[in-house]
């Protein structure tokens, strides 16, 4: 998913010129001309222009694997955010972290900042969509198709509730969402084909979150978006190829024989990300056609020390490099990578779910995890976190407390917290109580207790405290949680 795009797409303070720019593909001159547009306002990088150009030269760097440059400009749009509106710092920090996770395969720690987005009232309509998608693309990641387009459709409620919003940006999002939708199906009928039954990641999946799409009518909604994506070349380019798969794992041999020529235009356009992207997908549905030859050329640029993905989880090169062996009669080679394949994707499963765990219990005891806020943060600042979630369930923690541990003042913890995180101690200590309320509520097994007595678990002992802190993050009341919980879980006869 060219994720960048959309980003293009949909912020408001960004001009025609470098929006068509990055449309076009151009991502190395459209990072470049956002770049300038921050130099021009003299150095002040502050204010909502400031903040959106930002955040789209730091998207494009990502694209081209420029991580770290990408980061040092993520900070420039969270610097930019303090003058906008209340909470856009907690909103930007949120969704920046959110992004790079997901570029670094991060999923737990994705999926935490992008819900915290959706949930957040300071986040913008479009800034929730954006949550929204980027919480179905972390999940689709980690084979859970059933729960990624769940997100999807609570982004197309709210998008149905857009009410004054500007009409330019409703129809941005709209198409937005309903080509993330097509991606995400074209992905999935990819990697459920009959032919890849071995792909045991994602065959394991399909047995319960539903049928398999359709490949015909997912041909045709493919088609109508490439229709309403006229204007737009990299996204068209982008939708004509994820035809060109769906039409070969059909059977349709020749349906791949532009797929050089694709990936050819990537990496003119220096698209690292989204060029790596195209060979594993290509490379799959060359497995399933079983033509070798095709398999070979797609990987090979992949292999050796400057073609493999600066990310983690590299299972789907080693499981195509394993039907590659196959195919070619090198069995005990192809058994070796087959086992790396099974090992890593086991240990993504195992290590990124609990990633979405904030709390993991081991041994009889409790443990942290390192989470997205945590790496918000300034090193020495990390430990004040990691203090605040060990003792969260005290009613009495301060931020004196706090301070002391870290060696530093209650004012230096206060700005520390505010400018990375965009909130207070007390409004991270506040957030994070009422997020493991809720998810002990949601958990039928652990929660036998009243909600009184489940607050306290975490610190909050006054009923109207806990109602009010509860609302204002998550829309509803703690018996709203549970009446859903209950809904969702019928009873058993």
């Amino acid at each position: 998913m060219f994720f960048f795009m959309f980003s293009a797409m949909t912020r408001a303070c960004v001009s025609t010129t470098l929006r068509t720019m990055v449309l076009d593909g151009a991502a190395q001159d459209a990072a470049s001309l956002a770049l300038e547009s921050l130099e021009a306002t003299g150095g002040v990088h502050v204010g909502e222009s400031a903040m959106e150009h930002a955040t789209l030269a730091a998207d494009l760097m990502l694209a081209q694997d420029r991580a770290e440059e990408a980061e040092d400009i993520y900070r420039l749009a969270l610097t930019a955010a303090i003058s906008t509106q209340r909470g856009q710092v907690r909103v930007v920090s949120c969704r920046n972290i959110g992004f790079v996770s997901l570029y670094q395969r991060r999923y737990g720690a994705a999926a935490n900042s992008f819900q915290r987005v959706a949930e957040d009232d300071a986040a913008t309509l479009p800034q929730q969509i954006e949550a929204l998608a980027g919480l179905s693309l972390t999940h689709h990641a980690l084979g859970r198709n059933d729960v990624a387009c769940q997100a999807l459709d609570d982004a197309a409620q709210r998008l149905a509730k857009a009410g004054s919003c500007d009409a330019q940006v409703v129809e941005s999002l709209h198409l937005f969402l309903r080509i993330v939708r097509v991606e995400l199906a074209a992905q999935y009928a990819i990697r459920t084909n009959a032919a890849l039954a071995d792909h045991i990641f994602w065959q394991s999946e399909s047995a319960y979150a539903g049928a398999r799409p359709d490949e015909v009518e997912l041909l045709v909604d493919l088609n109508a978006c490439a229709v309403a994506a006229a204007g737009r070349p990299l996204l068209v380019q982008r939708l004509e190829h994820l035809i060109s798969l769906v039409r070969a794992g059909m059977g349709d041999a020749g349906a791949l024989d532009a797929a050089h020529g694709h990936l050819a235009r990537l990496r003119k356009m220096h698209l690292a990300g989204p060029e790596r992207q195209c060979r594993l997908e290509t490379a799959l549905v060359a497995v399933a056609n079983r033509n070798a030859e095709l398999t070979r050329s797609l990987l090979e640029p992949l292999s050796g020390r400057h073609g493999e993905a600066p990310q983690r989880w590299n299972f789907e090169l080693s499981y195509c490099r394993a039907k590659l062996c196959e195919m070619t009669g090198q069995s005990e080679e192809g058994l070796r990578h087959y086992q790396r394949y099974a090992l890593e994707s086991a240990m993504c499963l195992r290590n990124e779910m609990q990633g979405l765990l904030p709390r993991a219990a081991m041994n009889g005891r409790t443990i942290e995890t390192r989470d997205e806020m945590e790496l918000a943060l300034p090193a020495k600042y990390r430990r004040g976190y990691r203090y605040l979630l060990a003792h969260m369930d005290r009613a009495d923690l301060s931020v004196r407390e706090i301070a002391e541990h870290v060696g530093v003042s209650e004012r230096a913890v206060q700005s520390a917290f505010r400018t990375h995180l965009g909130m207070t101690p007390i409004e991270v200590l506040r957030r994070t109580r009422v997020e493991r309320i809720r998810r002990d509520l949601l958990n039928a097994e652990v929660c036998s207790q009243t909600v009184i007595e489940t607050a306290a678990r975490w610190g909050i002992r006054n009923r109207s405290t806990l109602v009010s802190s509860y609302r204002k993050h998550f829309r509803e009341t703690p018996a709203d949680t549970l009446a859903r919980r209950d809904i969702a879980v019928p009873v058993q006869a």
